[in-house]
């Protein structure tokens, strides 16, 4: 990481306020681009219609070969929502041929400079998933939360098999502007407007 700039990646599972805090931080952010990760791109949107580990990884492969290091090179800081361990903590994951694709593209992807999670209690996260957008993805976490400590246990050994500078945000109970406030220190050397 140099002080022109630094791959930031937040994850988190839908509804920890990760997407909302990113977006306000961004109105105060100069040299910072802002990549939407698995919503951004023509592929991420058919992963979604489509939930295939392969397709995911794909498109992350794309995102970074065409907007992530690009960006990168011409010094800016990219904020990056959602990435590699999005799509690793899914249960599916576990099957042969998703480890498999896993482990063919995972090379292709860049090392985050600073790892952000995200989380919120679960009586919190269920409140704010319907509160909407009320998609089948929320639908489907709200009526199984045993689908979302699942997803939180797989996310939490990912984040704590990261080896480098990583963040715990946890927005439970906390304004939109106190989380942007934690997160603004994982953004090195960037000056806010």
């Amino acid at each position: 990481m140099s002080a022109l700039n630094a791959f930031i990646v937040c994850e988190g599972l839908d509804g920890a306020g990760k997407t909302t805090a990113i977006q306000h931080a961004m109105k105060n952010l100069d040299g910072v681009v802002y990549n939407k990760g698995l919503n951004g791109t023509w592929l991420g949107k058919l992963g979604k219609r489509i939930p295939i580990t392969l397709l995911f990884l794909v498109d992350l492969v794309y995102q970074t070969y065409f907007a992530i290091k690009p960006s990168l090179k011409q010094g800016k800081t990219v904020i990056q929502d959602r990435y590699d361990l999005s799509v690793l903590s899914h249960p599916d994951t576990d099957k042969w041929y998703n480890r498999l694709c896993a482990a063919l593209l995972r090379p292709f992807l860049l090392k985050p400079d600073v790892l952000v999670y995200f989380t919120v209690s679960q009586d919190e996260r269920i409140k704010r998933l319907r509160k909407g957008p009320y998609n089948f993805y929320h639908r489907l976490l709200v009526e199984n939360p045993d689908l979302i400590s699942e997803r939180e246990k797989q996310y939490q050994k990912l984040y704590d098999c990261f080896d480098g500078p990583k963040l715990t945000i946890d927005t439970t109970g906390k304004t939109i502007e106190q989380s942007v406030n934690e997160l603004y220190p994982a953004i090195p050397k960037n000056p806010i407007l």
